[in-house]
């Protein structure tokens, strides 16, 4: 449920996670960010194991393992509570045992990993893990011999067992609980978020690849590098690029519905490749380039707090934080000719992913400051008395951090044909009836709402109002 109202938008894993963080830690942000913290680690680790079977040198590996941990959308979607780092993990474990069978030692539990972490992909984001997995091992299968006998058929048959058994008993038990579920699911969500506008998440084809080159800096570099040269790859790389990387890219950039996270899956194979580029074409403009890109990642904290007036208040730590960055970004400089540069660049990288965690703090205190609100309510009414009503918004963190059920009024459309009575309507006023119902109930309550919306809704429903929290 989001907001007491059946939500179908995806499957039940990464909720069941955060539900675990609220269990072990208490309602608070840690347990909600906790195992995805936790999933994160577990998949540079299987980044790793990844990389050697590809890579076959353990230096290489390693530092395909650095290139992914320090790239800055998983290191965004490993911050987060969201499903995308989940699906990161199930991706590149999936991805691990597929690699493992085709190039590496083959082992008797490779089909029925891969089959557990695809049904575990499944129940994180559906159908989308296929993307990143069944889709290139099926299309790496019309050239490349090695995929062509990666798994016999009863290893097919205990992997797809394996699947079936772990991956479906949800989504029957809800299927069978919400009549009409399942059609809508299928139209909804597996063809309409993809061939339309539905959640209004339009981008233009060309909008992954600045994602991707905004995300991926320096790295991006080397991608470019082994794109470049082909013909200078062995089989299992020139695989890795055509089928794990630019097929799935190419998909994605061909939905018509595109978030920025929707790639992060992708940047496990992105490491490894770009960790082969980088010891497979050094050079010294290159490097140079990567270099260059550094030095202005470093500067860019100091001048943030010029930039931004929310960081007028942290303008002397964040220049120190440029300082400490431009001494890292000149020892990357420096070593530029070793292993030692890619060490010093992933460093850089996750030193300036922690101060703008920290310098966003403000800025999200100034103007997104629902948790800071929610407080000044909560001083206001320690009791949990009075009810709250958002007017023109949907603001689900204030119920979280009221601890109670806000109601909210015009904000997001919401689908309610799963609900089985009309408790909901406490929770969703979409119509000026049921909010003169929900005003006249109350003499006292506790508004949401922009100014200029909130004179609005004094215009049509009188009421004297005191400010707690502006």
């Amino acid at each position: 449920r989001l907001n007491g109202i059946k939500h179908f938008h995806k499957p039940p894993l990464p909720y069941w996670m955060v539900a675990a963080g609220f269990r072990l830690f208490g309602q608070n942000n840690f347990g909600a960010r906790f195992f995805g913290i936790v999933f994160a680690c577990l998949a540079v680790l299987y980044l790793y194991r990844t990389a050697r079977v590809l890579l076959r040198d353990d230096l290489r590996a390693f530092h395909a393992a650095l290139v992914f941990a320090t790239s800055l959308l998983f290191l965004v979607v490993a911050r987060v509570a969201s499903t995308e780092i989940y699906l990161v993990f199930f991706t590149v474990a999936s991805q691990f045992h597929l690699f493992r069978r085709a190039y590496g030692e083959r082992r008797a539990s490779d089909a029925p990993l891969a089959g557990l972490f695809l049904a575990l992909g499944f129940l994180t984001k559906g159908h989308i893990i296929f993307a990143f997995t069944l889709l290139p091992y099926l299309a790496a299968k019309t050239f490349d011999r090695t995929h062509r006998s990666v798994f016999r058929p009863a290893e097919i048959l205990a992997g797809t067992g394996v699947f079936l058994a772990v991956a479906l008993p949800w989504y029957l038990l809800v299927a069978a609980k919400n009549p009409g579920l399942l059609p809508y699911f299928l139209k909804v969500h597996a063809v309409e978020r993809i061939a339309t506008d539905r959640f209004h998440r339009y981008q233009p084809f060309y909008y992954f690849f600045y994602v991707l080159a905004g995300t991926f800096v320096p790295y991006v570099l080397y991608l470019a590098r082994g794109m470049a040269s082909p013909r200078l790859l062995p089989p299992r790389i020139s695989t890795l690029l055509a089928c794990y990387i630019v097929l799935p890219f190419l998909v994605f950039s061909a939905v018509k519905g595109k978030h920025a996270t929707y790639i992060a899956p992708l940047y496990g194979a992105l490491a490894v490749f770009a960790a082969d580029s980088l010891s497979r074409f050094p050079g010294k403009r290159l490097e140079l380039a990567c270099a260059a890109l550094a030095g202005i990642l470093a500067v860019a904290p100091g001048v943030a707090g010029f930039a931004a007036p929310a960081l007028k208040g942290v303008r002397l730590p964040l220049l120190a934080a440029s300082g400490v960055a431009l001494m890292m970004a000149w020892r990357a400089y420096t070593h530029r000719s070793d292993d030692r540069f890619l060490q010093w660049t992933a460093g850089l990288l996750l030193f300036l992913a922690t101060i703008g965690t920290e310098a966003y703090a403000p800025i999200t205190r100034e103007t997104r400051a629902y948790e800071t609100m929610t407080a000044a309510i909560n001083r206001s009414d320690p009791d949990r008395r009075l009810d709250i009503l958002v007017y023109r918004g949907h603001l689900p963190s204030v119920s979280f951090y009221r601890g109670k059920l806000a109601a909210m009024a015009f904000g997001m459309p919401r689908e309610v044909q799963f609900e089985s009575d009309e408790k909901w309507r406490d929770s969703y006023i979409d119509s000026e009836e049921s909010l003169g119902r929900y005003l006249g109930a109350r003499q006292e309550l506790f508004l949401v709402s922009p100014p200029a919306d909130m004179e609005s809704l004094r215009a049509g429903y009188p009421m004297a109002c005191a400010a707690v929290f502006g």
